[in-house]
């Protein structure tokens, strides 16, 4: 049951780590075509730390369930990895890279995560998982 807790984890990462990446793409597109939008709840920093709680919580328990049965431990770090980018992104990304610099971190944080999951998937799918 483990397993499958696991795999539905990675699947939700990366579904939440898209909707991040998606977020950030085309929000400024949003925005320039409807300025309304730039005032609603979708560029408050509680939109994107909410979000990056659901991505921490479902990543570190998906990621490490998965690591635990392969031992692939550079799947867990990578995914941290990209937690934390995620996190800079979401906290200070703003105030210490501007707009831009915080899409960016945003993007690169999101696809660390993502890729992390799909190898977590792979990984457990193969003959090198244990369970």
């Amino acid at each position: 049951m483990l397993g499958s807790f696991q795999q539905t984890g990675d699947r939700v990462s990366i579904g939440l780590a898209f909707l991040c990446l998606a977020h950030c793409l085309v929000l400024p597109v949003v925005v320039l075509a409807l300025p309304f939008v730039a005032t609603s709840f979708l560029q408050e920093e509680a939109f994107h730390q909410m979000l990056l709680f659901g991505v921490l919580i479902t990543s570190v328990v998906a990621l490490y369930s998965g690591c635990k049965s392969h031992q692939k431990w550079k799947i867990f770090y990578s995914g941290i990895l990209g937690l934390v980018v995620l996190s800079v992104a979401a906290f200070f990304g703003h105030d210490l890279l501007g707009d831009a610099g915080e899409t960016i971190l945003t993007v690169v944080g999101s696809l660390v995560v993502a890729y992390s999951h799909l190898i977590n998937i792979k990984t457990c799918r193969s003959d090198e998982c244990r369970s």
